[in-house]
């Protein structure tokens, strides 16, 4: 219990060093593209900086050559459930560099996700923005059927 106290504290100290919203909920939707699938999903992001975010997977509906549903964790067609985003502007058109890291594990063995993307946004008030954010993600293990995902995810990140 001491833990949670100590990690809530400082995040109350460094979250407010954010010129972003601290904490954003990101409904999206995903297009994967090695076997073509669609996929709706939301997230959770925080901002401990200006220029830095972590983004975490809560929920995708992935449909295409399987439906698949995966809460908190990942899914076979990406199953990327941790992102690094590192804000900047790259030559004044991109937002923000992502870059993937995801593990799916079960009975068969574990499969990996590494990747990376470039995310367009635009702010539209009240700390709200719209995103654009092609990525290619390369993957290996038992559960992928392909190595190489390009995913294209838009939606909007929703300030709290």
């Amino acid at each position: 219990m001491k833990k949670v106290f100590l990690l809530l504290a400082v995040s109350l100290v460094v979250l407010p060093l954010s010129a972003r919203p601290r904490l954003e909920f990101s409904p999206r939707g995903s297009l994967y593209i090695s076997s073509v699938n669609f996929g709706i999903g939301a997230d959770v992001i925080v901002n401990p900086t200006k220029t830095f975010g972590l983004r975490v997977n809560l929920a995708e509906v992935v449909f295409g050559d399987a439906t698949a549903f995966s809460l908190n964790s990942g899914n076979l067609f990406s199953f990327s459930n941790f992102d690094i985003l590192y804000y900047t502007d790259i030559a004044g058109l991109f937002s923000y560099v992502d870059i993937i890291f995801g593990l799916l594990s079960q009975d068969a063995g574990t499969s990996i996700a590494i990747g990376g993307g470039l995310g367009l946004e635009k702010y539209m008030e009240k700390g709200n923005y719209v995103f654009l954010e092609p990525a290619l993600i390369f993957t290996d293990g038992p559960f992928t059927e392909n190595d190489l995902v390009f995913r294209t995810s838009f939606g909007m990140k929703l300030g709290i």
